[in-house]
């Protein structure tokens, strides 16, 4: 169950970005977006793929406190009783209505409500919700809205759009759009690291699972914004240039969010490090970590920064392939092979930070 959980939460990740970005862009007159179709029967079977997929951490919770014979009694309490239950239920319930909506055709503005409704439901059974109730449930629903609304409106954009049509009137909104949600997001995604990580631990947590797939995460940010510049202000060149393909490279950077949730949907198994070190006592440290320092990780410990050679070195080609993500662009290389240059930044630049680590 631990091993699928990863999968769910991402599978769940994009089936509420693909609703959010049908439903944002009924808001958008038909003159300022590419001509896009998305067909009932794909969004009433997403609808309920979210019901399906948002049971399982649900179904992880019963199945961890269910003594043998009485599954259904530890069912009933933990969906009557636990956060994690409770929002499913209520968002089993708007997505009902959800579903009704959208198969009469009805109202924008109901499927947004009940579609935002069933967000607030994701973020009451989060972590930080458990932590702090209001902030929690707060900001853990605005990071994930503002998420779902940057990568729903490129999935349908990129990869359902019939053409590039109305282009430059679709970036001309959705590019100043695209900043503030990155801000949205990434002050809101500060605030939910400070419910499981203290500031001063944040490179200390490096060494447990969660803190190197919290700093992966961080890292894949830096090619999503190399991406997002390329399609928001560079790609307007596209105008006088026809040869330009503007959906590849959208769908490059759809590709890159992806790994961004991937890797979102791996930190909700992990266990949180409130106290990094008696975290180290309790579950060990990162098995990579260990081997990439070439010792074992022992509590009490910090971590410090040095300069070696083999880091900088690293770093610095790291970021040579960075920028080789805007000159497959000047050159009208593939999009995807920018996107290889990217997963490589990605890697090469976790290397190095590891390998400059010094930890006792």
């Amino acid at each position: 169950m631990n091993q699928l959980i990863p999968m769910t939460e991402y599978v769940t990740y994009m089936l509420f970005s693909y609703l959010v970005g049908y439903v944002v862009l009924q808001f958008v007159p038909a003159s300022k977006k590419p001509s896009i179709k998305a067909s009932k029967q794909s969004l009433l079977l997403t609808v309920l793929g979210i019901i399906i997929f948002t049971f399982f951490p649900v179904l992880q919770v019963i199945s961890f406190f269910a003594p043998e014979g009485l599954l259904s009694f530890s069912a009933y309490a933990i969906l009557t009783e636990f956060q994690v239950g409770i929002a499913w239920l209520y968002g089993s319930f708007f997505a009902v209505f959800l579903w009704m909506i959208i198969y009469v055709e009805g109202s924008k503005y109901l499927q947004a409500l009940f579609l935002l409704l069933m967000i607030v439901s994701v973020g009451y059974a989060s972590h930080a919700s458990t932590l702090d109730l209001l902030p929690g449930l707060f900001t853990h629903s605005i990071h994930f809205l503002t998420i779902t609304i940057w990568v729903g409106v490129l999935i349908h954009v990129g990869w359902l759009a019939n053409s590039i049509k109305n282009w430059h009137s679709f970036l001309r909104w959705f590019t100043p759009l695209s900043i503030i949600l990155f801000f949205m997001t990434t002050m809101s995604g500060v605030f939910l690291m400070f419910f499981v990580i203290e500031p001063r631990d944040y490179a200390n947590a490096w060494v447990l699972p969660y803190g190197q797939m919290l700093l992966i995460k961080h890292l894949s940010i830096i090619p999503v914004l190399a991406f997002a510049f390329i399609n928001g202000i560079l790609s307007r060149k596209a105008k006088i240039d026809s040869g330009f393909n503007a959906k590849k490279w959208v769908q490059a950077e759809t590709v890159i969010l992806m790994i961004v949730f991937f890797i979102t949907g791996v930190l909700g198994t992990l266990p949180p490090p409130h106290q990094v070190n008696a975290t180290v006592i309790q579950e060990g440290a990162a098995i990579w970590v260990e081997l990439l320092l070439g010792h074992e990780v022992v509590a009490p410990f910090t971590v410090q920064f040095s300069g070696g050679f083999q880091s900088i070195l690293i770093m610095i080609i790291a970021f040579m392939f960075l920028a080789m993500i805007f000159v497959s662009f000047y050159k009208r290389v593939s999009p995807w092979i920018a996107l290889g240059f990217g997963v490589i930044f990605i890697i090469a630049t976790y290397l190095g930070l590891i390998m400059s680590l010094i930890v006792g």
